[in-house]
């Protein structure tokens, strides 16, 4: 007897669930006979045309859609789903089969989905907040598309994912950083924020802010320019980096760069200087950085430095006699990059061969076998005297 109650008891229930959630749906606004719901849920049909006509009828709803969406964005499983599954097997076919014909109405994770695909489509008609929330969402492929979506709102999402690049959560904070890449140049006012994120703790994080003061343009450049006189070592460090791969403007990320070759942290001179070399360097100034280079006192500073010079095609007049000089550096990786920096140089170092010649007889191996390397290459590219 008590059996059979609690059956009855979750059937009655189940018909009470089922009637509330048509209830709601009927209260849909609805386009072309359609509901919001149904219209989303054409969004993931295997059929291009039918996504197609999805899109338009969204778009065409816009603000009308939103309500709805947002309430289907913010479901979590329901008590009642959670006793169905325990009750399903004792309960009537009938139900069984009354349920089984409505599984969106049991599906949460779904319906979050569906509405997360629809507001992506709405564009600027798109609420922020919820979709700032969505950021949270334990599951991913609902995250990453929320992140989408405030992408496609552009401007007025700006301050809501500022706030999130401060977020607790490792994933809210990457795809803020993903949502504001995506906006570019109307996101500059997050240009600050972003240039604080390069000392995250989380190397991916950190990665999508650099990436995202890039697509920002200018004010992501300015930033970074600016950021030189930032405290944290780690920022300093980082936007070196980051300006070695920076598009535009390339002569003038290398001006800042020389700036960053005199800094007191060994990491940031490192990082300056290798930047240099990524852009190429073909001023005076930058190729007199590098020079310098060889003679700090970090190993690795002038391990990048003569390693950046053979990407120098101007100015060889300068790089030459530091070259041969650091070709007596105290250190073998210092001395067999620099040998075969010469040989990269070719026959405009061949002033270097004697000193070359010199290091034929190093008492490191691979340094030797630079030197013979490079001079192989010196003689083939022009007769040496």
């Amino acid at each position: 007897m008590k059996k059979r109650r609690l059956i009855l008891l979750a059937v009655a229930l189940g018909i009470g669930a089922i009637l509330l959630v048509q209830w709601r749906a009927r209260r849909e606004p609805v386009y072309q006979g359609k509901t919001v719901s149904a219209w989303a849920r054409d969004l993931n049909d295997a059929d291009p045309h039918v996504r197609n006509n999805a899109a338009m009828a969204l778009r065409e709803m816009g603000p009308r859609a939103v309500p709805s969406l947002v309430r289907s964005l913010s479901r979590r499983d329901s008590i009642f789903k959670q006793t169905y599954r325990s009750l399903a097997p004792k309960l009537p076919n009938w139900f069984r089969r009354l349920v089984v014909r409505r599984p969106r109405q049991f599906d949460a994770l779904n319906g979050r989905l569906m509405a997360v695909n629809a507001l992506c489509v709405l564009g600027t008609n798109a609420p922020v907040q919820p979709l700032v929330n969505a950021l949270h969402d334990p599951e991913r492929f609902i995250a990453v598309p929320a992140s989408t979506a405030l992408g496609n709102i552009g401007r007025p999402a700006v301050p809501e994912l500022i706030r999130a690049l401060n977020d607790p959560s490792r994933q809210v904070r990457f795809l803020a950083c993903d949502a504001l890449s995506m906006i570019g140049p109307d996101a500059s006012n997050a240009a600050p924020t972003l240039i604080e994120k390069l000392a995250d703790q989380d190397s991916i994080v950190l990665a999508s802010a650099a990436y995202a003061l890039g697509r920002i343009g200018r004010p992501g450049f300015e930033a970074l320019m600016a950021s030189r006189q930032n405290p944290d070592e780690q920022i300093r460090a980082q936007a070196a980096q980051t300006l070695g791969n920076f598009k535009l403007p390339a002569s003038e990320a290398a001006a800042a760069l020389v700036e960053f070759t005199k800094d007191a942290a060994p990491t940031v001179r490192q990082n300056a200087v290798e930047a240099l070399g990524n852009l190429g360097p073909d001023s005076s100034e930058s190729v007199a950085a590098l020079v310098a280079a060889l003679k700090d006192e970090s190993i690795q500073v002038r391990l990048k430095g003569a390693q950046a010079l053979a990407l120098a095609g101007r100015h060889r007049e300068l790089q030459i006699p530091a070259l041969i000089e650091a070709l007596k550096d105290q250190d073998p990786r210092i001395r067999s990059a620099t040998a075969e920096t010469l040989g990269q140089i070719g026959v405009l170092a061949k002033s270097a061969a004697p000193a070359l010649r010199q290091s034929l007889r190093d008492e490191n191996e691979i340094v030797r076998a630079k030197a013979t390397e490079a001079l192989e290459k010196i003689q083939r590219d022009g007769k040496v005297d």
